[in-house]
């Protein structure tokens, strides 16, 4: 005989059956199991990732733990995990029901490389996997640090500091002003992140390697400022690259990585060498009392000095070219073959480039003054320079912090390349559209005069100036080529001087061919192997073309358009016109005309295109860098060739000539 029945649906309750036979009863008991916790969540996976950033902190998708009705233990390995929005740690703990978690870790630093984060809870595990970029790009260095811009150091605060009071600010159009979107995408924001720099730094090391130290300090003044001068004022070592500056690890790489930034520009002092040779080559004058110079009176400060220790004053110097002057006139030391220094004073060093002095002695200075930062700032009405407290005034003649330049060049490889350089921006399509924009109203061509007589095409372009320094302006690789094509009744090209070809280099431009030579400057052309370069071409001790920085004493060539009011006659040294155009009559402030003259044609009726173009890198320049060795040069070398800005239109004027 045996009895069954159905146990409790709750934990610990017992239930009886009774068996009666005979009038003889048995009771069978049953009781159900204590009550026990389930810890053993749901099943749960987070969402992988690819192509992530090299050696990146990387966190996965949120997910919600289900299934679970008691605290449940939860460990990881490979990274760490965060509930509820808290903190990352890697310690065991526990989670309940209904709580988020994610992961984090750091992804690899190879190529096409899978890491895994393993979280295990109740014994349920789910994976994070992150897979870095697929493709090396054929770069030898591992992808750059952008530095953290919310350092903070002695006399400094990263630019990241100032975006909570300083960006998200309109005009009164609703256009967006916003101070640190518009500068981080500048040359000035990535001064040290620039491949150019990085490369040619690596070149004059391996060239002049005993003058490493002047190296260091000279490239960072301007270049690296707030760690040049930190480091400077703690008497720290300078050094750039190899575990310098640049490493990830040195103390000074986040001032370093930040540029030319907030809190330098707007601490340098208005004394009395500002403006002067004392104060070039980034010989900047910092207190140490905080102060914020800017260009407004009528200030409420007590935001900025409560938030930041810093005390925002007015100081008109820093609407004036002086303040650029500091790092925009920079003179370096020169060698001769052995590395012997052979410059003695500041006066005597080598004007590498000078576009403060060059606009001093134009009428930009003087007849019809205009600052740098008047062409170089574009100007906004209706702005409130600060998004707190929201009822301060607006001010206008607003200076937008987009400091336009020419180097559409390096805007284009900082763009195309930001996980490589360590890049932060996302600004630089409209940076970029500026840029162009600029050297679109850089200086226009005009046809003089123009005749078709007998067999011979006979025409005078004049190239005009609109700037108020030479063009190209400063770091003495840039060019601008005048190319003039004539075209036939048929549209077939019966000459051409001056065609840019797709690597940068030019035909029948002398230093395109010949690293030993340079192309003359020109006051009549004849024949293709002629072409107009306005360029400044350095010289050593020797009087031999170089492109080492540190052999440049003189400039064999100096040709670059002179801005309106430029007296040649009376030019100081350091900016005095070098070679063929110092002679030649029409090569005056604001303008240079060239006489065309083409023989041997038979046509009646001919078209003729002119047009100015920008290079910011000449190919002689680039090429005598690319013969060097080092990963940075190498590097640059890639993202060079495979940028299709190397060449930028200025102006174009097409015209006919008949009989």
């Amino acid at each position: 005989m045996r009895v069954q029945q159905t146990s409790s649906p709750s934990y610990s309750t017992t239930t009886n059956t009774v068996l009666t036979i005979g009038g003889v009863k048995d009771t069978f008991s049953v009781t159900t199991l204590a009550a026990s916790a389930d810890t053993t969540p749901d099943a749960f996976g987070f969402t992988a990732q690819t192509d992530v950033a090299l050696n990146t902190a990387v966190t996965s998708n949120a997910v919600t733990i289900t299934g679970i009705d008691a605290p449940a233990p939860v460990s990881v390995s490979g990274g760490s995990y965060s509930i509820n929005g808290g903190t990352f740690t890697s310690a065991a703990g526990s989670i309940n029901n209904g709580d988020s978690v994610r992961v984090q870790q750091t992804s690899s630093s190879q190529y096409s490389t899978q890491t895994t984060v393993m979280l295990t809870i109740g014994g349920v595990q789910g994976a994070f996997q992150v897979t870095t970029l697929t493709d090396a790009g054929g770069f030898l260095l591992e992808p750059a640090s952008g530095g953290d811009p919310t350092f903070t150091s002695t006399h400094f605060s990263g630019s990241g500091n100032c975006v909570m009071c300083h960006n998200n600010l309109t005009d009164a159009q609703a256009k967006d002003v916003s101070i640190e979107t518009d500068w981080s995408s500048t040359m000035m924001a990535n001064s040290a992140r620039d491949p150019l720099w990085r490369a040619k730094v690596r070149s004059e090391l391996n060239r002049n390697p005993q003058l490493a130290d002047v190296i260091s300090d000279k490239c960072t003044r301007c270049h690296a400022p707030m760690a040049n001068f930190e480091a400077k004022t703690s008497g720290e070592p300078m050094q750039i690259l190899d575990g310098g500056f640049l490493d990830a690890s040195h103390n000074r790489h986040d001032s370093a990585l930040n540029g030319v930034s907030c809190t330098l520009c707007h601490q340098i002092q208005d004394s009395p060498n500002l403006g002067t040779l004392s104060g070039f080559t980034g010989k900047y004058e910092i207190g140490s009392n905080k102060l914020i110079y800017g260009p407004y009176t009528d200030l409420f400060p007590n935001p900025m000095v409560m938030n930041t220790g810093y005390t925002p004053t007015y100081r008109a110097h820093v609407k004036e070219s002086k303040l650029c002057a500091t790092c925009h006139n920079l003179k370096t030391p020169y060698v001769d073959s052995f590395g012997n220094v052979l410059s003695t004073t500041p006066e005597s060093e080598f004007p590498e480039q000078m576009p403060y002095s060059e606009w001093e002695h134009s009428s930009y200075a003087t007849s019809n003054p205009q600052s740098c930062q008047q062409c170089h700032m574009s100007r906004a009405d209706g702005v409130a320079i600060s998004n707190r407290p929201m009822w301060l005034q607006t001010r206008d003649n607003f200076a937008v912090h987009d400091l336009v330049g020419a180097n559409r060049l390096m805007l284009n490889i900082f763009n195309d390349n930001k996980t490589q350089l360590g890049v932060l921006s996302n600004n630089f399509p409209e940076t970029i559209a500026k840029t162009e924009a600029m050297l679109q109203s850089a200086a226009t061509v005009t046809p003089v005069s123009q005749s078709l007589v007998d067999d011979t095409l006979d025409f005078t372009l004049r190239v005009n100036s609109n700037t108020g320094h030479k063009l190209p302006s400063a770091y003495p690789s840039r060019r601008v080529i005048l190319h003039v094509t004539v075209r036939d009744a048929s549209n077939n090209v019966v000459f051409e001087s001056g065609k840019v070809n797709a690597d940068g280099s030019v035909t029948g431009v002398d230093a395109d061919t010949d690293p030993a030579a340079f192309e003359p400057h020109h006051d009549l052309i004849t024949s293709p192997d002629q072409v107009q370069v306005y360029e400044a071409i350095m010289g050593d001790d020797m009087n031999q073309v170089t492109y080492t920085l540190l052999r440049g004493m003189t400039y064999l060539k100096d040709n670059r358009i002179l801005p309106q009011g430029f007296d040649k006659a009376t030019a100081p040294s350091d900016i005095r016109v070098a070679g063929n155009a110092l002679t030649d009559d029409d090569f005056v402030g604001g303008s240079d005309e060239i006489r065309n003259q083409i023989a041997g044609l038979n046509g009646i009726n001919y078209q003729v295109t002119a047009e100015l173009i920008h290079q910011p890198l000449a190919y002689g320049f680039v090429q005598d860098l690319f013969n060097d060795s080092g990963a940075e040069i190498q590097d640059f070398r890639t993202m060079f060739q495979a940028s299709n800005a190397k060449s930028t239109t200025i102006t174009t004027q097409a015209f006919s000539v008949s009989r």
